[in-house]
């Protein structure tokens, strides 16, 4: 399923949620829970957390329920494109940074110098491969024109064309070029065991491993792209996204987190997309000019070794009264 739109829209969406944004200095050491890594939280256990994206949402930190510990972060400028590295051959935009693309129907790299005429794709913010702006590149021969998307400031990251030669003993061959055919090169990336990706950059024109290994990690703080249906525009907001790795989220909305067991898991869906926990778990208020938490909005977060935890959300803003800083607590049950 592939959802075109506007990308002059976003542009203006972007900017009109940067424009109060205050950058915020990287964050120190703080007294919350910190767990030596090789062992997990005990169960029964309620331990809390705040991770820093920054005020102006530059970071992407990813997080790991078991050890409660932050297990990297990076820049979602780092990066351009994502390529799997299980057995799909899927290429991914970076959703962080509202990136679209454009499918030309040219196999002649030399002959695309424009998007005139073009209309983009977003990612979609379920991830599922079937909604993704590419998805399977196995027998894709066509020329793509990569429009990078905006910096945490809102400012065009530029546009490049790339075109995958082959696939072939877990490699991908591509073709790159700015959109006018300047700075032209040729990349290999190699799928890499234990990840679900590995990103390249077009700033390094070098691989670059975006993510922690697949089973390090549960959930990832980050800027990312949704698209609302009614009316369809795309907008960027800040949530949570699941790792796609055998990890699955349930709701449970109507019930104290306090007295959420164990057995409750054994009654309640659980689901697989991407933003299943998302932005939803807080809202902003236009008029106020500020995000409200739903602290009784409860997740069930079941990680790739079959750990179940519950965990809410508390907060969005630091000590400081700067958005940026999502604070939860959570228990293994």
């Amino acid at each position: 399923m592939k959802t075109i739109f506007s990308l002059c829209t976003i542009l203006l969406l972007l900017s009109s949620c940067s424009k109060e944004e205050i950058a915020l200095a990287p964050p120190t050491s703080s007294n919350n829970t910190t767990l030596d890594s090789t062992n997990l939280i005990p169960k029964g256990v309620l331990v809390s957390n705040t991770v820093h994206l920054k005020s102006d949402y530059s970071r992407q930190v990813w997080f790991n329920l078991g050890t409660n510990t932050v297990v990297k972060t990076n820049l979602r400028t780092d990066w351009d494109l994502a390529f799997d590295c299980g057995e799909s051959n899927v290429l991914y935009l970076n959703s962080a940074l509202t990136a679209g693309v454009a499918f030309t129907g040219e196999i002649d790299f030399e002959k695309v110098n424009s998007d005139k005429g073009l209309n983009y794709i977003n990612e979609h913010h379920s991830g599922k491969k079937d909604s993704l702006a590419i998805g399977d590149i196995s027998h894709l021969k066509e020329v793509l024109i990569i429009n990078r998307g905006f910096n945490p400031q809102g400012q065009p990251l530029g546009k490049f064309k790339i075109q995958i030669n082959k696939i072939e003993n877990n490699v991908y061959n591509m073709t790159y070029s700015q959109l006018d055919g300047s700075n032209k090169n040729t990349a290999s990336i190699a799928k890499v065991e234990g990840y679900n990706r590995i990103a390249f950059s077009f700033n390094s024109n070098e691989t670059i491993q975006i993510e922690p290994p697949k089973l390090d990690y549960d959930l990832c703080f980050t800027q990312y792209t949704y698209t609302f249906i009614d009316p369809p525009i795309v907008y960027s907001v800040n949530g949570a996204i699941i790792n796609p790795y055998k990890t699955s989220v349930a709701k449970i909305f109507n019930k104290e987190f306090s007295k959420i067991t164990l057995e409750d898991v054994q009654s309640i869906p659980f689901q697989t997309h991407l933003d299943v926990i998302g932005h939803h778990w807080k809202d902003y208020n236009i008029d106020k000019g500020e995000y409200t938490v739903f602290v009784k909005q409860n997740y069930i977060v079941k990680d790739s070794q079959d750990n179940f935890y519950k965990l809410h959300f508390l907060d969005f803003y630091d000590e400081n009264g700067l958005t940026g800083s999502p604070s939860f607590e959570y228990m293994r049950l």
